[in-house]
């Protein structure tokens, strides 16, 4: 049987909380990455781009990175399983959906190609303004939707714990 998080709250917030500062991490990051680093990465000489976009990759597999971007996708869908019986679920499940498809989905099919092909890269690519332009687009769309996951989470959580006026929790 799934856990109900209106007669178990420990459970939700022993979730909630994980959730919301992993999703806020990732909004705070690829907001960061989409307005200082990659900009950042434009103003420099393509050889310069390039040794510093290779940096970045390298410190981006260390494992605390990879920890924290999978493992709030697993936080976000156990908030959407936790939360199914309560009013928030359909927020839950969007944070989930939004986090899985904007975040992972776009780092799968256009992150990781145009990072493994700078990291590939012994010289400049002729056309790293255009990975860079690529990769830029792509990350907005993962900042974007790393922000409004937090955003769906928050409304779910706030919804899943709401009370009747007899300070009750509210029934489906």
């Amino acid at each position: 049987m799934l856990a109900n998080t209106e007669t178990r709250p420990e459970l939700a917030l022993a979730l909630q909380l994980p959730t919301a500062i992993g999703l806020a991490l990732m909004a705070g990051f690829l907001f960061n990455m989409s307005i200082v680093t990659a900009p950042a990465l434009n103003g420099l000489s393509p050889e310069q781009a390039l040794a510093a976009w290779k940096g970045i990759n390298s410190k981006a597999h260390e494992p605390l990175f990879p920890l924290t971007v999978v493992g709030t996708g697993l936080l976000a869908l156990g908030c959407a399983v936790a939360g199914w019986r309560t009013r928030g679920r359909a927020w839950h499940l969007s944070s989930a959906l939004l986090y899985w498809i904007g975040v992972i989905g776009t780092t799968l099919t256009v992150e990781t190609g145009i990072n493994n092909a700078v990291v590939a890269a012994t010289h400049p690519p002729l056309d790293l303004q255009r990975m860079l332009a690529t990769w830029l687009a792509g990350n907005h769309v993962r900042a974007t939707s790393a922000l409004a996951a937090f955003v769906a989470a928050w409304i779910g959580c706030y919804n899943s714990n709401r009370q009747t006026s007899r300070g009750e929790p509210r029934k489906l």
